[in-house]
């Protein structure tokens, strides 16, 4: 239920003090939240991947993520599947054959975002090497962490040698026997089943949860991580998030400030996404950007309230396959027009989004056949039309619902998953009577 709440992350934290900074704040300013990600600094040098905490600036990494669990956080942990010559695995990993070594000179780019940069690739073929990789993670997960980020996998070293397969056979498989090392450890030690991942292959479904990568923070940047989110979901994968409000600067790449209208509509996005994660390469925190705060506390209250309906769609995705984001021909095969909507979209079996991407407030929307009410509003509308130029304020988005539909909803404010008693959940009917969700949620301010 945890990874259902909001994830907040950045390139990257690097010290305890400045991990519990930013924790106690988000709570002392009320802003819900339930995973705390630390990316590639809580290694001895940043990017230098050798699965220990910085002994200096995380001195008693137990008590750190204890602590954490206590104020309600979990800790998600950046690594990948690459050893540098320079880890302190290398030569064990090298001498064992659990990497593939490169038959050739080791290529230093230096650039920090290819695989040729590292020495050689964990060779998932080797099942001695799969046991020594959970190991690794083994250690960490006995200690609290509670998610493991399996970035890269999208390529391999192919002039090196591989236990079980050729390299040009495992390029494209490496990504699922990766991520399922991975998953079967966590869920071993945490019985959690999740990973947060990047690269993906057919069966990779098995072993969620994936994003969409590193997303121009842009208008652009936002619509074709939608798109790229739908397409997914029409290959089999269930559950599937993304970086909000965009992973890097536009135009600057690390230090370009992020447009607050950016920064609310992708939020509204990540809202009606199967999981909710803030990241990039500068500051993402919501206390940063004043201007809108609280309306950013106020959209991820309503995530909060929204999880009974977000959990219960989750439940059927397991058992039916259905994605939790749904391009609209799945439910309306006989709608031309559906099959060719990339901007818009099913969440779960009730719900119709179509974020507003750009910075007029105003869009084109299409209903499909049926009756719609406005989420927000309580507008009704008959489907199979054309809503052009349909308006909304930084408060609200274009998100209709099924007439009659049953939505099953959490009534009180709370920190995080922890505080939630599911005993409590109401359901509020989306019948003529009603006037908007907000009028029913009269603790969100």
């Amino acid at each position: 239920m945890w990874s259902y709440g909001v994830w907040m992350s950045r390139m990257t934290y690097f010290s305890e003090e400045e991990v519990n900074e930013i924790c106690d704040r988000l709570r002392n300013e009320d802003f819900p939240c339930d995973v705390i990600h630390l990316d590639t600094g809580w290694f001895k040098t940043d990017w230098l991947c050798e699965w220990k905490f910085n002994s200096e600036r995380f001195p008693d990494p137990e008590r750190f993520v204890s602590n954490l669990k206590k104020n309600g956080y979990r800790v998600s942990l950046w690594q990948m599947p690459y050893i540098s010559d320079q880890a302190e695995q290398y030569e064990e990993a090298k001498n064992e054959n659990y990497i593939g070594a490169l038959n050739g000179e080791i290529i230093q780019g230096g650039s920090n975002f290819s695989t040729l940069d590292y020495a050689g690739t964990i060779d998932f073929t080797n099942p001695k090497a799969v046991e020594w990789y959970k190991d690794l993670l083994r250690k960490l997960l006995n200690m609290g962490v509670a998610c493991i980020k399996t970035d890269f996998g999208e390529e391999i070293h192919l002039d090196a040698d591989y236990y079980n397969m050729a390299p040009e056979f495992l390029n494209n498989l490496y990504a699922l026997l990766y991520q399922k090392a991975a998953f079967e450890v966590t869920k071993e030690v945490t019985g959690d089943g999740l990973v947060w991942a990047r690269a993906g292959w057919a069966g990779c479904q098995r072993y969620p949860i994936h994003w969409g990568g590193d997303a121009a923070a842009s208008w652009d940047g936002m619509a074709g991580s939608l798109k790229g989110g739908l397409h997914l979901g029409l290959s089999g994968f269930g559950f599937w998030s993304h970086d909000v409000p965009g992973f890097h600067g536009v135009p600057n790449f690390m230090n370009s400030v992020i447009p607050d209208d950016l920064y609310v509509r992708w939020t509204q996005f990540g809202v009606f996404t199967s999981h909710i994660r803030y990241h990039g390469t500068s500051k993402r925190e919501p206390y940063y950007y004043p201007k809108i705060a609280s309306t950013i506390r106020k959209w991820w209250k309503l995530r909060y309230a929204l999880l009974p309906y977000i959990i219960e769609q989750g439940e059927k995705t397991t058992s039916t396959g259905f994605p939790v984001l749904r391009a609209l021909l799945m439910h309306h095969q006989t709608d031309k027009m559906c099959w060719h909507l990339d901007d818009q979209y099913y969440f779960g079996d009730e719900f119709l989004v179509a974020p507003m991407m750009n910075s007029e407030n105003k869009r084109d929307v299409y209903l499909p056949e049926g009756n719609w009410i406005n989420f927000f509003t309580g507008e009704h509308f008959e489907g199979e039309r054309w809503l052009k130029s349909f308006e909304t304020s930084m408060e609200d988005m274009p998100v209709w619902v099924k007439e009659n539909a049953q939505i099953p909803i959490y009534p009180e404010a709370v920190n995080c998953t922890d505080d939630m008693d599911m005993n409590k959940k109401i359901t509020i009917k989306i019948d003529k009577s009603f006037q908007g969700i907000w009028k029913h949620l009269d603790f969100i301010k």
